[in-house]
């Protein structure tokens, strides 16, 4: 199928702007958390700041019989309260000294293994902090469950690995971000194609059946006017009456634009599926030859006017040759190009389609080319026809040139416009 790259390549700018959007607004709230947490954690000061604090304001007063009393100023006190906490001073056999608002199920005597589990962790799941002094071992404890307290230790070697290791998880977490973003675009992009796709499908659908009306009694009023027509020539009568005439004509320009709105809608459905790769198109060995004549054959069978005549040259040694396609698709295409030389030549024309080869020592190939001897296209508008699609818009002229295009690319077939050797217009497509 014929890949969306077309629409694709016109969404690139979006997706860029999304993925520099996205990488900018996580660098935003990636520095907003830095400063969140910064001030989260200033705001609440670590605990060495609290024990630091409280141990500056531990007093030491010496009685006339020598023996040291402790106590804290009353501002530490009232900041020890603030927090509900407590605090102790131990000695360096592990004894309580001095204590304020220390909860009465703790011991007053620690050994040493004591003294490093607390230091570390908890003392009986309370969160304690240490400051060693010229006193001793002041500890500063807070209510149980409101810190949570362990220490974290890494060699030497982690850590290097973690700076190493942190710009390149960085990278893939952008590269996943990106890869995520375009696979989201893509999903969306997919899902509306789909959804266009099925709409326009629902649309040539629903006209199909009245526009089949339109044709059929379109036709019928003219087998009408031709019968009146033959019945006035067997009665002598040497012309058909204006408004019998008129008749005709109109019924005959009703035809002529239903069957030109079908295949509008046809081309736009065709090409709508083939540009979005919606369509269950085949690729089969299809007979080349019977097809063309086939579709020149439906053309005629269309109350066709006679000033266009329609010839189809093939060479003998070509009437089994066999490509490897779609049936329906070249159907299309070669309808196309017919419905385009009468469309833009109304005054009349002679159409030519051939099917020849073209040998050389070192390839083969075949050239299908239709061609008209009527008004052609200017050096302008060749030069747009043969130029790269580049967007989704409907070209000046409509589908029908542009569909011709798809269909041989959607067949890796190459064509080209040009003009023809009568000054008409040419179409050839290399196979």
């Amino acid at each position: 199928m014929v890949r969306n790259v077309k629409k694709l390549e016109s969404n690139i700018y979006n997706i860029i702007k999304y993925i520099v959007l996205t990488i900018g607004t996580l660098f935003f709230l990636l520095i907003a958390d830095i400063f969140v947490l910064a001030y989260i954690q200033a705001k609440d000061s670590i605990a060495n700041v609290y024990v630091e604090y409280v141990a500056s304001g531990l007093e030491k007063n010496t009685d006339e019989n020598g023996i040291n009393h402790y106590d804290l100023t009353q501002e530490h006190k009232d900041y020890v309260d603030e927090h509900n906490g407590f605090v102790f001073l131990l000695d360096n056999d592990g004894t309580v000294l001095w204590e304020y608002c220390m909860p009465k199920e703790l011991p007053r005597q620690y050994t040493i293994a004591d003294a490093v589990k607390f230091s570390r962790y908890y003392l009986q799941d309370y969160p304690v902090y240490t400051h060693i002094t010229d006193n001793g071992i002041v500890v500063f404890g807070t209510e149980k469950g409101k810190t949570w307290k362990y220490t974290l230790t890494y060699q030497g070697a982690t850590v290097v690995t973690y700076i190493y290791a942190l710009p390149s998880m960085l990278i893939v977490n952008i590269a996943v971000l990106i890869a995520t973003l375009v696979v989201t675009v893509k999903q969306d992009h997919r899902r509306r194609e789909k959804e266009r796709t099925t709409w326009i499908a629902g649309v040539s659908h629903d006209i199909r059946t009245p526009l089949s009306l339109v044709i059929g009694y379109a036709d019928e009023i003219l087998h009408i006017a031709q019968d009146a027509d033959k019945t006035m020539m067997q009665e002598n009568m040497t012309h058909v009456s204006e408004n019998e005439g008129g008749i005709f004509r109109r019924a005959q320009a009703i035809e002529e634009q239903a069957v030109r709105i079908k295949n509008l809608v046809t081309n736009l459905n065709t090409e709508n599926k083939l540009t979005y790769g919606m369509g269950s198109w085949k690729k089969e060995p299809v007979l080349l030859p019977a097809v063309i004549r086939d579709t020149i054959c439906e053309i005629l069978n269309r109350n066709m006017d006679e000033k266009y005549d329609i010839r189809v040259s093939i060479s003998e040694e070509l009437e089994q040759l066999s490509v490897k396609g779609d049936k329906e698709l070249i159907k299309r295409m070669i309808e196309n190009l017919v419905n385009n030389s009468i469309i833009h030549n109304p005054q009349g024309c002679k159409i030519a389609v051939s099917l020849t080869k073209k040998q050389s020592p070192t390839f083969r190939k075949y050239i299908l080319e239709l061609s008209d001897n009527g008004c052609g296209a200017s050096g302008e508008q060749l030069r747009r026809f043969n130029a790269k699609i580049k967007s989704n818009k409907l070209p000046e002229h409509g589908l029908g040139i542009r569909l011709v295009r798809q269909i041989a690319a959607f067949h890796h077939w190459r064509v080209r416009f040009d003009k023809g050797e009568s000054g008409g217009f040419c179409c050839r497509i290399s196979l």
